[in-house]
């Protein structure tokens, strides 16, 4: 019973140590998750800050390549236009070459005509009016055309000088877009990350939760487990009181019985005396009888004297096997509670087989007596247990 009840104090401390070791891993592992769930929010928080930064230089970029979208379709069509008006132009200079070429032929007939006296007189004044006319217009057309030439290589230029403008904001904005993307992904995995750490936080909890109600349980176990060893301590302390009663009884008994070998002794060699003296008052003068007495005379062995053995202790009065019903079940802890106790002199470590009509179900063991009841550990089993089978 010592070495059982030390066992079991061995196994609640052990147990007691095993579940404060996992309470404060677990409590050490909740703070550090609570830093990292602390940190990943200030992450987040930057994260978004730069996300909002970025957005803002988006919305701003949009909006200027907008307004070199909206200059670009104005600066096309103004070279619309002057293209327009080239075109026009030259059309203008072929007709007025078409004309000068049809006014030459007409003056290489009137050469011809009889009257070349008033064609002499007029042509030089005409001509020189009409050629000064065209001269004049031509001049204007060249003009207008070098003009145009100019404004278009302006707006070649700026053509050139908006749509480099253009790659470099588009470059710009596949970056953006490109940073954004990553922020994104950055802040999705942030996401994930922080909930996998609430899931932990969450069973970290329920660890804690569980450990702190088998922490309870462990410790109801071990008053309980406490008071019996108080009882058992109790009852061994009586069991050594008696044990020292019944030895010091069994000394006294002893002397008891040594004295009386001691006076036995005595009476048996007044015995042997008396004997003698009469052996030596009926022999007399014979000496024939005497020889042949001692002849006749027997030699009593030595009486010993033992000291009585207790009585033996009873098991059963009556001699018949013990029997008894399955009063409760659990099937959880593994036991069974039956209708045998101290009073039918079941005791701890007793044996007894559980029987379903004539059919053996299961071994059981004894593990805590009580006056009437029993608790019992299933040992083996080879079917079901169920309340009322019968017990041997």
């Amino acid at each position: 019973m010592e070495q059982k009840s030390k066992f079991i104090i061995i196994g609640l401390v052990g147990a007691t140590l095993v579940c404060l070791f996992l309470f404060l891993n677990a409590t050490k592992s909740q703070q550090v998750l609570m830093r990292e769930r602390d940190e990943l929010r200030r992450e987040n928080n930057t994260l978004n800050t730069k996300i909002e930064s970025l957005a803002n230089n988006l919305r701003e970029s949009e909006d200027r390549i907008n307004s070199l979208g909206q200059e670009l379709e104005k600066v096309s069509k103004e070279k619309a236009d002057l293209d327009k008006k080239y075109e026009l132009a030259n059309r203008a200079r072929e007709e007025l070459i078409e004309k000068l070429k049809v006014q030459k032929k007409a003056q290489q007939e009137r050469q011809d005509e009889p009257i070349e006296q008033l064609q002499r007189s007029q042509a030089p004044q005409t001509d020189d009016a009409y050629w000064a006319g065209i001269l004049k217009a031509k001049t204007d057309l060249e003009f207008q055309l070098s003009n145009v030439r100019a404004e278009l290589k302006n707006i070649q230029i700026n053509n050139e000088q908006l749509n480099r403008d253009k790659s470099t904001m588009e470059l710009d904005l596949n970056n953006l877009r490109r940073e954004r993307e990553d922020l994104k992904r950055q802040l999705d995995y942030n996401q994930k990350l922080m909930d996998s750490i609430a899931q932990e936080l969450v069973r970290e909890k329920n660890d804690k939760k569980q450990i702190e109600d088998s922490y309870r349980m462990i410790k109801n176990e071990n008053a309980v487990l406490g008071r019996q060893i108080k009882s058992l301590n109790n009852r061994k302390i009586n069991l050594e009181k008696k044990i020292q009663e019944t030895q010091e009884d069994k000394v006294v008994l002893e002397r008891r019985l040594g004295e009386m070998e001691g006076m036995l002794t005595q009476r048996i060699s007044q015995i042997d005396n008396l004997k003698d003296r009469l052996d030596v008052v009926r022999s007399g003068p014979k000496t024939g009888d005497e020889s042949q007495d001692k002849k006749d005379a027997v030699e009593l062995p030595a009486i010993v004297v033992r000291p009585q053995s207790l009585p033996a202790v009873k098991t059963d009065d009556t001699g018949a096997s013990l029997m008894g019903k399955v009063l409760a079940i659990n099937k959880e802890n593994n036991f069974v509670i039956v209708d045998l106790g101290e009073e039918s002199g079941v005791k701890v470590g007793d044996a007894f087989r559980v029987y379903r009509g004539d059919k053996p179900v299961a071994n059981i063991e004894v593990i805590q007596a009580r006056r009437n009841i029993s608790a019992c550990d299933i040992k083996k089993t080879s079917g079901s247990i169920g309340i009322g089978d019968s017990v041997r």
